[in-house]
């Protein structure tokens, strides 16, 4: 009996000394949800975080976010798309499933990338071999200033359109159901 009371007690000493602790990086932004539901039954979900410009005189594109370079699409965790059915994005096709989105920001057109890995931190570990595909989307101005990085689900009759806007920098991918699913 001693010696299994000595093995248990052996066991938990040397579980709490190569248990892992979890260390999550403290979240530097509010953490957004943009969700929509389409007449097909088809299920969009959009998690991100909320970077803050401090005034309206903060330039956050080309100074903290560098033009032509990846970039998380928001803060902290990279942003992540999660779709029921299988859809369409910017055009292109994309099966149901959740994935990062990334940006290649430029001052006129935007690179959206669409990539398999989730729970990225940052673009640390980003992965080029992983990406499902890149689309080119034009870069539009914002008649307001957008204090707080935002990703909108709008409306739309052949599904949604993904809007995401920040400073007066705007970009917008339509999401269309696939006929298949009707």
């Amino acid at each position: 009996m001693k010696k299994h009371i000595l093995l248990l007690v052996l066991f938990l000493c040397i579980g709490k000394l190569f248990a892992q602790e979890l260390k999550h990086k403290p979240r530097k932004s509010d953490t957004g949800l943009a969700t929509y539901k389409m007449d097909n039954g088809t299920y969009v979900k959009i998690t991100y975080g909320r970077p803050k410009m401090k005034s309206d005189f903060d330039k956050k594109f080309g100074v903290s976010v560098p033009w032509r370079k990846l970039w998380r699409f928001g803060d902290d965790d990279a942003t992540e798309i999660t779709i029921t059915e299988d859809v369409t994005l910017a055009g292109e096709p994309l099966e149901a499933g959740t994935y990062s989105l990334y940006a290649i920001p430029d001052t006129a057109e935007w690179t959206l990338v669409v990539n398999k890995a989730q729970g990225a931190w940052g673009t640390f570990k980003y992965n080029q071999k992983e990406d499902v595909f890149r689309v080119k989307l034009p870069a539009l101005n914002s008649f307001r200033i957008f204090q707080q990085f935002s990703i909108f689900l709008q409306e739309d009759p052949d599904g949604c359109n993904l809007v995401a806007i920040w400073e007066r920098i705007s970009i917008v991918a339509p999401i269309r159901k696939n006929e298949e699913n009707d």
